[in-house]
């Protein structure tokens, strides 16, 4: 007797049907997600992109963040005068330029005005892309005390960098060297003209200091050459 057939199996379903919840369920919880993380780094990404959009000038760093407060007793027992000034050190140690330049303003306004506050007022200037009022301070410090190393000095990359003007620049650092042959960055001034005029570049490193140059650097005028040479460079 013949064995009888066994029962038609039913069609299988479609692969793609199976899956297809699966899909969608994956779909929302991606879709989800996304707009979770959205949210979560809404502040973030908004930020980036108002540092992204300023514009990056040969010497200007990348500002950090500016909502850093000062300690509480930063200008304890200060004069206003001097409160304003060190405050202004402060915000421009944090590269916050904008409010850097509003306390240096006020510190000479209240009879904190010098070489070094101009120099620091002019460098802020420059970072911020207010190039002729950086020349200004820069100008206005060399008349103050014609002896002041940095208000000089900073007008070479200034005229190199943001006034487009090489031959200028190369003319403010000659006469650097002429008039500090023992200056702090005799070093940096004969790098920045070799770099300039396209001349061999000198043995020792950028900021490095001849040894018949001073080894201490006021603290104030440092900040500047720190942060220019360590401020991105236009390709």
């Amino acid at each position: 007797m013949a064995k009888p057939s066994a029962p038609a199996a039913k069609p299988a379903a479609p692969a793609s049907s199976f899956w297809l919840p699966f899909a969608m369920v994956g779909i929302v919880g991606a879709l989800l997600g996304s707009t979770i993380t959205y949210l979560a780094l809404r502040p973030q990404l908004e930020r980036a992109e108002r540092i992204a959009a300023m514009p990056i000038t040969a010497n200007a760093a990348m500002p950090a963040d500016i909502n850093h407060a000062p300690p509480a007793d930063l200008t304890a027992g200060l004069s206003p005068a001097q409160a304003e000034r060190t405050l202004g050190n402060f915000y421009y140690d944090h590269q916050n330029w904008i409010e850097a330049i509003r306390r240096y303003e006020s510190a000479i306004t209240q009879g904190s005005d010098d070489a070094d506050i101009r120099t620091d007022l002019g460098n802020a200037y420059r970072f911020s892309g207010r190039t002729q009022d950086a020349l200004a301070q820069y100008e206005l410090a060399q008349r103050m005390n014609p002896q002041h190393e940095f208000s000089l000095f900073n007008q070479g990359g200034l005229y190199l960098d943001d006034l487009k003007n090489p031959s200028k620049g190369i003319e403010v650092w000659n006469a650097y060297l002429a008039r500090f042959p023992n200056g702090t960055n005799v070093a940096a001034a004969r790098q920045l003209l070799a770099q300039a005029t396209g001349a061999p570049a000198p043995l020792f490193a950028p900021g490095a200091a001849p040894a018949n140059s001073p080894t201490t650097k006021d603290a104030t005028e440092q900040r500047l050459f720190d942060l220019v040479n360590g401020a991105p460079k236009k390709p």
